[in-house]
């Protein structure tokens, strides 16, 4: 900003002069574009924030004032010819007066409401004292959320780990989780799901007599599941260390490079898409394939090498021992990078509210799935990574039991498949969805 000040010439500030007209035409366009602009560089952030703020605020005023020169006899006439009810735009009036300031902040957080709103607000002749910082703190909040959106679309999101998308999760989140807390806690159930009681006393006794029946057997049959898209520098080593312990079954979720050939290479089975469907397809697709093999259970695992294939006698030695239907790969997350860090532990506690146990990690794709629990699993719809979360949810409807192994936190320079906003969107339906099939389940338990 000190440079920018000690070089300032006409040149210079036409960029942001015209940043401020438009912004005082179109507002959510402009905002999106400076976003982009500072990602390519030619725009600099706290000067191309300050002229959309300001150039949005004086729109704001201009709205307000044509409110003000407005008249109430116009309003008197229109209802008459309308047929209106006086007594309904009396109530409005009050309620306008009343909740202004409110009105005025939460217009804009939206896009388009600001204008009818601050007419309004004018035509009533509402003080500007009353509901000015509001609005200053309404735009400045919009404005760093749109200004972000169009910086990570113009940086490519996939490619963007720094403080802007560290600012644009936290803002999103808490904001999300705010408003379930207002919506959801205030008549939240205290009653604890009689399913979630069964599961935190232990194995119920129709899965002591499967564990019987299961001992009874002389041995069963694993294979590790692999779900995998444009992997072809892992692949080859994961597949190699993983067959050692069981077979192994590829899904090639439509790779473009030379994933399928490298497996097959490194002795797996292959099971190939030719266009992208999503992980959550690929898992129900060797679901299947294992269910129609005679498989006990499977162990899913990412081909990236996040995922240490060495880890996986940790999984049979749980399985042997406790018989779960589900067994989880608990991370560290303190050893996460910064941004997933926060997203793994905000997501973790968010559905753990969803479901009414405590998940220590809902989002790790590690796992041991037994038989029983893949066969309820082609319930789910979803096809992507909300599937390993929706899993979870089945397995407690089922009241089937759940474990956790301690497993390694590994992150490379491997590039992440998840797009941020789209996967965050999803996952509060999927965990809204849960809260839902949760609270079913105890309806229909009692």
């Amino acid at each position: 900003m000190l440079n920018f000040l000690s070089s300032i010439t006409a040149a210079s500030i036409l960029p942001y002069g015209i940043l401020w007209l438009a912004t005082f035409a179109e507002g959510p366009i402009t905002l999106l574009a400076a976003g982009a602009g500072i990602a390519v560089g030619k725009l600099l952030p706290l000067p191309a924030y300050l002229a959309i703020v300001t150039g949005n605020l004086t729109a704001d005023m201009g709205w307000y004032s044509l409110g003000r020169f407005g008249k109430p006899e116009w309003i008197e006439r229109i209802t008459a010819k309308l047929k209106i009810n006086p007594a309904s735009i009396e109530e409005l009036s009050e309620n306008i007066q009343k909740f202004a300031p409110r009105m005025v902040f939460l217009s804009k957080m939206t896009v388009g409401l600001p204008i009818p709103t601050l007419i309004a607000v004018g035509l009533e002749r509402v003080a500007a004292r009353r509901w000015v910082a509001l609005l200053v703190l309404g735009e400045l909040i919009k404005s760093a959320i749109f200004i972000t959106l169009g910086f990570l679309f113009a940086e490519g999101i996939q490619h963007t780990y720094g403080i802007v998308q560290i600012v644009l999760w936290v803002i999103t989140i808490v904001l999300m989780i705010a408003g379930i807390i207002y919506f959801k806690f205030s008549n939240k159930n205290k009653n604890t799901p009689a399913a979630a009681q069964r599961f935190l006393a232990g194995e119920s006794g129709s899965a002591q007599e499967r564990k019987a029946g299961m001992n009874a057997k002389k041995e069963n049959k694993g294979l590790v599941l692999i779900a995998a898209y444009n992997e072809e520098r892992r692949i080859g080593d994961v597949v190699c260390t993983a067959k050692a312990y069981l077979p192994v079954l590829v899904v090639d979720d439509g790779s473009t490079d030379e994933t399928a050939r490298q497996a097959k290479k490194a002795g797996a089975m292959v099971n190939s898409y030719r266009k992208n469907q999503g992980k959550g397809v690929a898992l129900q697709t060797g679901i299947r394939q294992a269910l129609d093999a005679g498989y006990d259970f499977i162990i899913t695992l990412d081909g990236d090498g996040q995922h240490d294939p060495q880890e996986i006698p940790a999984f049979l030695e749980a399985y042997r021992n406790g018989r779960q239907d589900l067994i989880i790969g608990k991370r560290d997350f303190r050893k996460m990078p910064t941004v997933r860090r926060i997203s793994n532990t905000l997501g973790t506690l968010l559905f753990s509210w969803a479901v009414a146990h405590r998940i220590p990690d809902n989002q790790s794709g590690y796992r041991l799935v037994s038989r029983r629990l893949m066969e309820v699993l082609h319930k789910s719809a979803e096809p992507g990574y909300e599937f390993e979360v929706e899993m979870i949810v089945y397995c407690l409807m089922h009241n089937y039991p759940i474990g956790w192994v301690g497993i390694r936190t590994i992150y490379g320079d491997e590039k992440s498949k998840i797009r941020p906003l789209h996967h965050l969107r999803k996952f509060i339906q999927v965990s809204l969805r849960a809260r839902s099939l949760m609270r079913r389940s105890v309806l229909t338990d009692n």
